[in-house]
């Protein structure tokens, strides 16, 4: 049976309020995920979602306004804790449950018909073990939207090289079938490193395919005219494609 408190949970537990205070703020996350997301899942109006590894609950309440039936699972108890408090403030009815998102024994067999995973899958410990439980909850038909770092890019020794000036040149991938963690500090404003995880590409779609998810969708999104007046940033997103979403959908 999986642990309700692996590496990861632990780990982003300790890192909970500096996430908070950073997931308020970020470009990337506010200006650029989320609006494609929520694009993405399209008419959600009393639609059962559970929004795994939903954080401080930024992506729960944006659907929730959009009518849907959310219901929120994070493994760290403080994020679950911001995340109860702020749908409360915004009077929204939006249950949460703190597991592990390998271990979801708390709710029942086919009974969403979506399961949201933004930007928490690649983080997980046991990864095949997490899209097991979004196949198993899920009705017939159901869908799994996943967002995660694009793991092309996201090797712990991949970087830019800068000229002299420090413009990017290029971007230089290198260890990229090494499985490994290791800790890191999100932004030099945590106070505490978290565990990040790197895996080819290959894993991630390995591990839908052998429960029987069927790949319906796959985007690298990049920024536009429109989303670069939002952040300098996202310069960079029309270069190579930081992240990726995925659309399975259970037969």
């Amino acid at each position: 049976m999986p642990s309700q408190h692996d590496s990861s949970t632990r780990s982003w537990e300790g890192i909970a309020d500096d996430w908070v205070a950073h997931a308020n703020t970020n470009d990337y996350r506010n200006h650029f995920l989320l609006p494609r997301m929520l694009e993405m899942l399209g008419d959600v109006r009393a639609r059962r979602v559970l929004d795994l590894g939903c954080g401080e609950g930024g992506y729960s309440r944006a659907l929730a306004r959009r009518g849907a039936q959310v219901t929120g699972v994070d493994g760290s108890a403080r994020l679950v804790e911001v995340a109860r408090d702020r749908a409360k403030a915004e009077g929204l009815n939006i249950p949460y449950l703190c597991a592990n998102a390998s271990a979801l024994e708390g709710i029942t067999t086919a009974s969403f018909d979506l399961v949201l995973a933004a930007m928490s899958l690649m983080d997980v410990e046991d990864y095949a073990g997490a899209v097991r439980e979004a196949h198993r909850v899920l009705i017939s038909g159901g869908e799994l939207l996943m967002s995660i770092t694009h793991s092309c890019f996201s090797a712990p020794v991949s970087e830019w090289v800068r000229d002299g000036a420090g413009r990017p040149r290029f971007f230089a991938v290198d260890r990229y079938f090494e499985r490994t963690a290791w800790e890191d500090l999100i932004t030099p404003a945590f106070r505490s490193p978290v565990i990040r995880r790197h895996r080819p590409l290959e894993d991630y779609v390995a591990a839908p395919l052998n429960v029987g998810f069927v790949l319906r969708e796959f985007r690298e999104p990049s920024a536009t005219e429109e989303d670069l007046k939002k952040s300098a940033r996202f310069a960079y997103l029309t270069r190579i494609p930081y992240f990726l979403h995925m659309r399975w959908q259970k037969p």
